[in-house]
């Protein structure tokens, strides 16, 4: 009877029940890395709530793939939530802001979309205008971060578009000096340190 007894809180430790929250952050990114997305999200859903034991660093890579896992699920909020979080604990890694600023364009387009397909009333138009803008307006800081520290014209061109239908054309125009200052200390990769 002791045998079985030990025989099953082993087998229970090795299913995650008596694995650490570090144990169950490399079962995650493990399982990401094999490709195995529903069991690493799996992992993840019980590593969420006692993930503030993880070193920082290990929460903001975690927070980040973990948002990447819902933004592949098409899960926006979800995945605007943990890049928020990531960010939090780094916040000059330029990829998080890169994925936020797509994420609050896509959410503008929306918007826009249903606005136009929905014919609505003065007062409803005014409404849609008002939650367009305010996406635009979120998406613009992360895109100028992202630019900042890796530049390129698809993402300068979502930039200037968002200052047009802002009709911010003189924020636009001062968007070198920003990028400048916003280039100090960009975070590229992040990695655990060993």
């Amino acid at each position: 009877m002791k045998h079985i007894i030990i025989i099953i809180f082993t087998f229970l430790c090795k299913t995650a029940i008596c694995q650490t929250p570090e144990d169950q952050y490399y079962d995650f990114s493990l399982h990401l890395s094999e490709g195995d997305a529903e069991k690493a999200m799996t992992i993840a859903e019980k590593l969420v709530p006692s993930s503030t034991s993880l070193t920082k660093k290990q929460q903001a890579i975690f927070y980040f793939k973990l948002a990447r896992l819902y933004e592949d699920r098409k899960n926006a909020q979800q995945a605007i939530s943990f890049y928020e979080r990531s960010l939090k604990l780094e916040p000059n890694y330029y990829v998080p802001h890169l994925a936020l600023g797509h994420l609050y364009l896509d959410h503008a387009r929306i918007i826009s979309a249903k606005a136009k397909a929905e014919k609505p009333s003065p007062s409803t138009r005014q409404r849609y205008q008002t939650e367009y803008k305010a996406a635009l307006r979120k998406a613009i800081p992360h895109l100028e971060k992202a630019m900042a520290c890796d530049p390129n014209d698809q993402v300068l061109a979502s930039i200037k578009n968002a200052y047009l239908a802002l009709d911010d054309q003189s924020t636009f125009n001062s968007l070198d000096s920003r990028i400048d200052e916003l280039n100090k200390n960009c975070v590229t990769v992040l990695t655990e340190d060993f």
